[in-house]
Order: C-alpha cells, then structure tokens, then sequence
C-alpha cells in the first residue's frame, strides 16, 4: 500500500528544505504518494516538529545544505527526539565537502538534487522498506 506501513498504518515524512520551492514540491509529490507528510524550513524548525508531534515520524528527507545548521547535523540531533526515524539526505552541491564526508563515504542515503518526483517516492519507499535506521549507517 502507497504510503503506509505493514500495520496499514499511513507513514510520517518529515521535509527539511530551506528553499521554500523544493519543500512545497515534495511536500506535493510525497502527499500525493500517500504519505502523511510533516514540514520545515530550517533545523530548528524540524527539532520543534519532532519535540510536537506525537507519533513516529518514520523518515526524515532532509537537505544537506543549509544555514546556521547542516542537515547531517540536524539528523544527528533529531536521532535523539525519534530514534527510529530513517534518513534521506538530498542536495543540489553533489560536490560540496560536507557531502561528500558526512553522507556519501558513510554511505547514507542520497539524493541529488534535481530528481524526478518517481525517483523521490521510490527511493523514500526504498529506505522506508529497507530498514536503514541512521545508527546502522554511522
């Protein structure tokens, strides 16, 4: 089932984007996959989403890039709000340091940045039914 996990049970995504543009666009793209969907603009943002909302938020989609606070650090911090939450980290610098270091050579999920709205939801769902929990990729 689109969106929803083996209980039937409609899966939480949290966006983290500070383009206002690239969020509203998945938030779009993933809502209409059928996921239940949770956004933010910066990573403080997405820390009082987390602290707020009472559920599991199943997967974090999560720019690299932004300021004051970059999204693997974010992920780092948010993993002790919701422990069980995964991780999808995009970005429009492939080439950027921090990329290369903290997501690429450890592994994590990536995303480049353009993507093709059937590229996000199948690579969400992916992870989602993968179990790639951030504690086994660090």
């Amino acid at each position: 089932m689109a969106g929803r996990d083996i209980y039937g049970m409609r899966q939480v995504v949290l966006i983290v984007d500070d383009e206002a543009c690239v969020l509203d666009l998945c938030v779009a793209i993933l809502a209409r996959a059928g996921f239940e969907v949770l956004r933010a603009a910066s990573a403080e943002e997405a820390l009082r989403v987390g602290r707020l909302h009472p559920g599991r938020i199943h997967l974090m989609l999560c720019d690299v890039v932004m300021p004051v606070v970059s999204g693997t650090v974010l992920a780092d911090q948010f993993e002790c709000l919701h422990p069980e939450t995964r991780y999808l980290f995009m970005a429009g610098f492939p080439d950027n340091p921090e990329i290369a270091e903290r997501v690429v050579a450890r592994g994590r999920p990536f995303l480049a940045k353009p993507f093709m709205p059937q590229t996000l939801v199948r690579k969400v769902r992916d992870i989602l039914n993968s179990g790639h929990a951030m504690a086994a990729l660090a």
